[in-house]
């Protein structure tokens, strides 16, 4: 009887350390996480597509009105290669989607946490004086949320990263619907 309440001490702590190592495989958070409605592959064909039309519609004249559209395997390839780059990239397997006026992300983070685990962000946009602003609305790393602060840090660093690609253009409408994400807008 001694022998086993010793073997029930040894394991119950393995196996409480070993369900919050499995917060990926969502066994402890209770609510379920975003996932695409189909797995989406990077290519770079598709990221280059999504690029050469970035381009194009910087070259333009001044005044000059464009429309740009970008669908979840254009975003999430061009994400993706992006990160390919990178040897010790912090996130790998990128899935970007658009739906119900949100943008999704799902990963797999690594190289940060002493394990690899899930993450998952939902995302907002919207236009602020002539820019389009991302909103993070949550994080989670497996079954552990971000706290509200580090969001801010975090929707700080991703709107910087979106102000570099709108140097010259003022964005006029912005549309996130099933699978694509439309930005209108005028060369300045």
């Amino acid at each position: 009887m001694q022998e086993r309440r010793t073997l029930v001490r040894l394991l119950l702590p393995i196996l409480m350390l070993v369900g919050v190592a499995c917060g990926p495989c969502n066994l402890l958070s209770g609510t379920e996480q975003p996932t695409p409605p189909h797995p989406i592959v990077v290519s770079t064909e598709a990221a280059g597509q999504l690029q050469s039309r970035i381009q194009q519609n910087l070259k333009g004249q001044p005044g000059q009105e464009f429309i740009l559209r970008m669908t979840d395997a254009e975003v999430t390839s061009l994400v993706g290669t992006g990160l390919a780059k990178y040897s010790e990239s912090p996130v790998s397997d990128p899935q970007i989607w658009f739906t119900k006026g949100k943008i999704y992300g799902t990963g797999r983070l690594s190289n940060i946490l002493p394990i690899e685990t899930e993450i998952h962000v939902v995302a907002s946009a919207r236009i602020q004086d002539g820019r389009v602003l991302v909103v993070i609305e949550d994080v989670s790393a497996g079954a552990v949320p971000i706290p509200e602060s580090l969001l801010d840090t975090v929707s700080q660093s991703v709107n910087e990263t979106v102000d570099e690609l709108q140097l010259d253009v003022q964005v006029t409408a912005l549309e996130i619907l099933e699978g694509e994400a439309i930005v209108k807008g005028v060369r300045r």
